[in-house]
This record gives structure tokens, C-alpha cells and sequence, in this order.
């Protein structure tokens, strides 16, 4: 059996996962950037022990512990180089865990991760060359050549999210603007029905979050979009255009066999993959489309944990 840790901005889920992919059991805990990195390393340690011994699991049955973290990973797949979630530089995770725990282990990009367990276990099983997208907070994304996950030059590649899609456009938080992120993540997305709404907008958004802005989402706005909110309308219509804009750009690119879409963005939201496919059959060129399957991520929130307990360098 193997462990997969996914780190999150605001929680840690660790997963004890079989050789058939499944995720057996799973624990999870909150955890605050501000913390720092050395309380927050000793609380995923503390997971690893907690989640084997109210099972009774023996440490000594596992053959390995992956670890899932958003940002840039070194070469070595040992340090966390910078991870945005938690403000973290070039922290030695895979060499304290280790330390620790006894237990051979390995350190990945999150989507990276979430993409090969999609390959190996999930809606890509047995395809050749995959991209995967995740669009959650922000966009990720993971790409598969030949059965082999593909990092780059040095293991930052993929960066999908921040390709510029228009160089004139919304400003991103990476620094640049005009973003597959800034147009389609779902903090960008949400940003720009809510300033309308704060500024005294009132539509068929207001009713369906019952007044409470809090609650507002991409599913909220695909809502509204359909049932003629002309603010909805206009933001809804943008993000599938640019989104099917990204995912044509990829599949010239890349050429791949299936496209995966994850994240919080797709699984709240009920016709997105459907209402992006003619924009991305519009933009791709007829060569790269052959034959192309483009899938809702099978293994939702688990992705990360499975993936990182089986993906290899």
C-alpha cells in the first residue's frame, strides 16, 4: 500500500491507497499559511502517523509516501521550490519526511500528479497522450506523452494556466496579463460578477445566492447565464469563448488523444464541457481533433492523492 498527501492553501487530506488505485481511507486537516513551513511539515508527518495507526496499519507496509503540493518542484523531486498555497521557498519536504518516517518518498506538482492518476486510474485509463486542466481557484494543467508525464527542462512545465491568451487582457497574479488563468479561473471569475454586484447590480445572480455574496460560484453564474441574466450572460459567454480559445491552442499544440478537465470550476457547474466542445471544434485545426475525446476527471478530489502515491519522475 502507498499514502498520497495532497496540500491544499487551507487543508492537507492524506489517502491510504491500494495497488488498484483505490483510496482506502483518508484523513484531513486545516492548516494556515502563516503557520510557517516547519509547523505545517511536522503536522503532515503527524497525519501520516495518525491516519496509519487509527487503522492499525504498520508503517512498515508502505511502500511509499507521495506528496501533491501547488507551485514548482525541483528536479529532484525532493524540495517544494515555491508553493503558492503556502508561501513556501525551497523547503526540503521529501528528505524531512523521510527522516521521519522511514519511508521512501517523492514530492510532485499538484496537477501533475492529479493528471497521471487520471491516466492511470481514472477517465484517461489507457490513452497515450493526455492533457489535463484543472480549473479551480486558478487553472492547472499536466500533460502525458507516451505514458510519461512531461516536466520540462527544468520540471516546470505545463504551466497552462499562464499562457497568454491576450496580451492586452485582465491582469493575472503571476505578474503578466491577459492569462488562460485570469479568464477562466474561478477566483477571476467570480471577481467579475461580484465587483458589478457590490457596485448595486441586481439581477437573477442576486436571487439565486439569496442576497449572500458569499456564497457566490461558477455554477451560480452558468445559472444565471441561462436563465437570461445579462451580467451572467456576458461573463459566462467570455469564459466558455476564451476557455475553448485554451483548450484549442493546447490541442494544436499538443495533439492529444483526451482532454481531462478537473477542478472545482467543472464539477460545479452542469454544461460546461458540453458548451465549450463546438468552440474548441470551431478554433482546433481538423488534423488535431481527430478522434479527440474530450472527458469530465473521473477520480474528482482524489485525483492528487492517487496520482502522488503512484507517479514516477
Amino acid at each position: 500500500m502507498r499514502i498520497g498527501i495532497d496540500i491544499g492553501g487551507t487543508k492537507i487530506v492524506a489517502g491510504i491507497v491500494d495497488n488498484s488505485g483505490k483510496v482506502v481511507v483518508r484523513k484531513k486537516i486545516f492548516v494556515r499559511r502563516h503557520k510557517g513551513y516547519p509547523i505545517v511539515r511536522d503536522a503532515i508527518i503527524q497525519l501520516v502517523r495518525d491516519v496509519l495507526s487509527e487503522n492499525t496499519i504498520h508503517i512498515e507496509s508502505m511502500d511509499r509516501i507521495g506528496v501533491a503540493s501547488a507551485g514548482q518542484i525541483d528536479k529532484e523531486f525532493k524540495k517544494i521550490i515555491f508553493s503558492p498555497n503556502l508561501g513556501w521557498h525551497n523547503v526540503p519536504l521529501r528528505d524531512d519526511i523521510e527522516a521521519a518516517l522511514k519511508v521512501h518518498s517523492f514530492v510532485d506538482n499538484d496537477v501533475n500528479a492529479a493528471t497521471y492518476g487520471e491516466w492511470r486510474f481514472g477517465a484517461a485509463r489507457g490513452a497515450d497522450n493526455v492533457l489535463g486542466v484543472f480549473i479551480g481557484t486558478g487553472i492547472g494543467g499536466g500533460i502525458i506523452i507516451h505514458g510519461k508525464v512531461y516536466r520540462g527542462f527544468q520540471n516546470a512545465g505545463a504551466e497552462i494556466g499562464h499562457t497568454t491568451l491576450n496580451p492586452f487582457g485582465y491582469p493575472c497574479n503571476c505578474g503578466n496579463t491577459g492569462c488562460f488563468e485570469a479568464y477562466c479561473g474561478g477566483t477571476y471569475i467570480i471577481e467579475r460578477v461580484k465587483k458589478p454586484i457590490e457596485s448595486g447590480y441586481r439581477g437573477k445572480i442576486w436571487e439565486l445566492i439569496n442576497g449572500d455574496m458569499a456564497t457566490l460560484n461558477a455554477g451560480h453564474i452558468e445559472s444565471g447565464a441561462a436563465l437570461g441574466d445579462e451580467l451572467c450572460e456576458t461573463v459566462w459567454t467570455e469564459v466558455l469563448e476564451y476557455l475553448g480559445a485554451g483548450l484549442a491552442s493546447m490541442t494544436n499544440l499538443l495533439n492529444p488523444e483526451i482532454i481531462v478537465l478537473g477542478g472545482g470550476v467543472v464539477y460545479g457547474t452542469r454544461h460546461l464541457i458540453e458548451d465549450v466542445k463546438p468552440i474548441l471544434k470551431k478554433r482546433a485545426m481538423a488534423a488535431s481533433l481527430k478522434n479527440l475525446k474530450l472527458v469530465k476527471a473521473k477520480l474528482r478530489e482524489d485525483a492528487a492523492i492517487i496520482g502522488a502515491a503512484f507517479v514516477e519522475p
